[in-house]
């Protein structure tokens, strides 16, 4: 009588094998490739942050007196806040966000978030029309450029439309 070998594996050993060694690298492969995620979310943030920068501004008292109807958001790159008047470094009003990314000046922290954002400063009027500064000049539809602070990957774009401030 001949004796069975039972070394080795069999082909449905193997398949399987192969069937769990790749899905455990498809959830590696999209665990690392999924890098923008900072990006998208800092650039939802900062859409609804200048939504709330119109609102504010809109929910102004028009016969307020001087500038105190205009709001804005303004941003040196390496932080942005939301402030009341025509000096958007003279009236700094707490944003709406995760203490983690506030600084004790009640900026938002960019390095935090892990994010950089180009320089620029939006100001609202009481009917929420956006202006690149103040007073008189029509914005001009200048993009907000969000970029991973770490550089490389995806960068996402914020656009505030001219007249209406409307934020897509």
């Amino acid at each position: 009588m001949l004796k069975e070998s039972s070394k080795g594996f069999t082909l449905l050993e193997l398949i399987a094998l192969f069937v769990v060694i790749g899905i455990l690298a498809a959830v590696a492969v999209s665990r690392v490739t999924n890098t923008d995620v900072e990006v998208i979310t800092g650039a939802d943030t900062l859409k609804m942050h200048l939504r709330y920068a119109q609102t504010m501004a809109m929910n102004s008292n028009p016969n307020a007196p001087g500038d105190a109807t205009v709001w804005g958001i303004s941003c040196s790159g390496t932080s942005y806040w939301l402030f009341n008047g025509a000096n958007p470094g003279a009236n700094i009003i707490l944003l709406p966000e995760d203490d983690q990314y506030i600084n004790p000046d009640r900026t938002i922290n960019l390095t935090k978030k892990k994010i950089n954002i180009s320089s620029f400063t939006v100001y609202f009027d009481n009917r929420g029309i956006p202006y690149s500064t103040y007073p008189a000049t029509q914005w001009v539809g200048t993009p907000i450029s969000v970029a991973p602070a770490s550089g490389g990957g995806s960068t996402v774009t914020v656009n505030i439309t001219p007249f209406t401030g409307y934020v897509p």
